[in-house]
């Protein structure tokens, strides 16, 4: 079809670039976050008028990113649809990562492709972060704009939106705009149903209420705005975003999922537990973990399992849009992309329910590509991360993007597992400003395949020896033997914060 032929012809672009960067060193990606030379006629849309006269035989795909709030990773396991579709039928990393492991960070290096420090969101709140801090006057929604897409946002953006002016205020780039109001939650938080069945939705710049019928569950609002764009954008390509709240704290479930993961239903599930559980030894680990005061196990156990059931809404979303593409007749020509914005612990380390750690369970996230018949589907191992979304769904669409972007393009990748790819990650953190995320101090680290090495502005340092502890549990920092492989990983650590 028009499609695949469109296609390969930019992946063929993308991947003739990467061969021609072999001469890279081996602690930098040999691949271009620009699109290729080809197909003039469509990468040229560079206004309004000449999209309009394109759309019809525009053969670039749709894009839809589906964006989930505080999930564990190994919890996808229990999403059925996501499971047995997405996975099985599209590229799942198994080292998808983020770089900042909270909200509004994290979110702000998806929308804009940079490291955040350098975007400069730190936190989620004013004075270091949330949305008043993120300068949105280009982002990835001006970007496909800019190429010709008909653009849509539903759901939770960035922390701290509803603290804009005017109130409910659209961000440049996006043409439809649904996004919640309302106070955010953090990690102290006893909670609030608000987020979940009783809410005000920014549309299009007006303040709509959904107070007082708590049968709308905001997820099923999320993807019934979804549902809808689909079959409205059919005729033209598309970039659509979905952030759902679920399964953030207070862990709030639709009622139709009451009685899943409950003893003798049809769907259970067994205590979360990996070595790594209660670590009752944290003498090795930094201050402010060896002064931790953990939380009970069963507490633990009963939060695990609303996440679960939290999620099934969420699953449900999926299910939903991926019967509506088959109805339009947009399945084969639709990138689907489901990530996490932060990891969570689940009793990690002594950890109750924390994000803001270096550790795997808090950088490491849900990051699936499904795209039926353009990539192969597999299990990929190597480094994929939130920065890189960006600049993945700009090469997409065609359009370049600009110096500032850290990310690069997972088109090559996709494409092809021998790719040549990047060998590291920088990972960051900054204090919040309340929570157990204040108590943190400021880290930068660097993960490899083999190895993790932390640095502390309090100037602990850990380091971990991947291949051989992947749970993380004892920390080599400082000890003899490992002094060459620790000066080498703070050394290639400072390289990545100049960047």
């Amino acid at each position: 079809m028009k499609f695949i032929k469109y296609f390969l012809l930019i992946i063929g672009g993308a991947m003739f670039l990467a061969a021609c960067a072999g001469s890279a060193t081996a602690t930098e990606p040999a691949v271009s976050a620009e699109p290729a030379a080809y197909a003039p006629t469509i990468f040229d849309v560079k206004n309004d008028a000449q999209a309009k006269q394109t759309r019809l035989d525009d053969e670039r795909p749709n894009i839809i990113f589906i964006l989930t709030d505080d999930q564990p990773y190994e919890t996808v396991q229990f999403m059925p649809t996501v499971r047995d579709v997405l996975m099985k039928n599209g590229v799942t990393f198994e080292n998808g990562f983020v770089t900042t492991p909270l909200c509004c960070p994290s979110r702000v290096s998806v929308l804009t492709g940079e490291y955040v420090h350098n975007h400069e969101v730190f936190t989620d709140r004013m004075p270091l972060g949330g949305a008043q801090k993120f300068d949105d006057s280009a982002s990835i929604a001006t970007w496909m704009s800019d190429a010709g897409y008909r653009t849509a946002y539903y759901g939770k953006y960035l922390n701290d939106y509803d603290m804009l002016t005017p109130l409910g205020v659209v961000p440049p780039g996006w043409d439809e705009w649904g996004v919640f109001l309302g106070r955010n939650l953090t990690d102290d938080d006893e909670g609030s149903s608000s987020y979940f069945t009783d809410y005000s939705l920014s549309e299009n710049g007006t303040v709509v209420e959904y107070t007082g019928d708590k049968s709308i569950f905001s997820a099923d609002m999320v993807t019934q705005k979804a549902v809808d764009f689909i079959e409205a954008s059919k005729d033209e390509p598309f970039f659509m975003s979905l952030g759902y709240y679920n399964p953030h704290s207070p862990y709030k479930w639709a009622d139709r999922h009451d009685e899943q993961f409950r003893a003798n239903s049809a769907l259970t599930s067994v205590p979360y537990r990996n070595p790594s559980f209660m670590e009752e030894d944290r003498s090795d680990k930094p201050l402010y973990l060896q002064e931790l005061n953990s939380i009970s196990v069963e507490k633990i156990d009963i939060t695990y399992k609303q996440i679960l059931r939290s999620l099934l809404a969420v699953d449900d979303g999926v299910a939903s849009i991926l019967n509506a593409l088959d109805k339009t007749g947009l399945s084969d020509k639709t990138v689907i992309v489901f990530l996490s914005d932060n990891g969570l612990t689940i009793g990690d380390h002594g950890f109750g329910l924390t994000k803001n750690c270096p550790y795997e369970s808090c950088i490491r996230v849900p990051f699936i590509v499904y795209a039926p018949g353009m990539f192969d589907p597999r299990t990929e191992t190597k480094f994929a991360a939130n920065i890189d979304l960006a600049p993945t769904f700009a090469d997409l669409a065609g359009e370049p993007t600009p110096d500032s972007v850290d990310g690069v393009s997972l088109l090559p990748l996709l494409l092809d597992p021998a790719a040549a790819w990047r060998d590291d990650l920088l990972f960051e953190h900054w204090p919040t400003e309340e929570g157990i995320g204040s108590k943190i101090p400021e880290f930068y680290a660097v993960r490899n395949s083999e190895w993790k090495y932390v640095e502390y502005s309090t100037g602990e340092k850990e380091l971990y020896d991947l291949k051989n502890d992947p749970y993380e549990l004892q920390n080599a920092a400082g000890l003899s033997e490992y002094a060459e492989i620790q000066a080498q990983l703070q050394k290639r650590l400072n390289e990545l914060k100049a960047e």
